[in-house]
């Protein structure tokens, strides 16, 4: 894998299909070390399961993997999921602050900002399914 990883993880090989595999991670092993793990509402189920297409030939149904992403990869996925979207709701916030807009409005008019934002990325999910790649190597 290109990079430093980022985060590699525990799971179990649930199914394989062509060029895929499915991988189900349980959340203990999720957030076992984060710090956050009481306030973050991300893994509330208890598994999790991720469609992989780069992995080690040879798996079979059952088998223990790592799953990897690079340092790059994850550092892109918190800009587009927690940064950008925060920028959108700071800017328009101060925004309407200097043209005197009430609080309220202020409020609502900057969360219906982030409205188009994650409409472009819902649009765009299957192409930023291929930019965010994860891998997979036995144990």
């Amino acid at each position: 894998m290109e990079g430093s990883v980022c985060v590699e993880q525990k799971g179990t090989v649930e199914q394989i299909s062509g060029h895929n595999i499915r991988v189900r991670i349980h959340r203990e092993a999720l957030c076992g070390d984060c710090s956050a793990k009481g306030l973050c509402f991300i893994g509330e189920g208890n598994e999790r399961e991720l469609e992989i297409s780069t992995f080690t030939p040879g798996l079979k149904v059952g088998d223990q993997v790592e799953v990897m992403i690079s340092q790059s990869m994850g550092n892109k996925a918190v800009l587009l999921g927690y940064l950008v979207p925060f920028i959108i709701l700071v800017t328009t916030l101060i925004t309407l602050s200097t043209f005197g807009a009430s609080e309220w409005l202020m409020g609502i008019t900057s969360l219906c900002a982030l409205a188009p934002y994650f409409l472009l990325l819902y649009f765009f999910r299957n192409r930023l399914r291929k930019t965010f790649t994860l891998s997979a190597r036995k144990k």
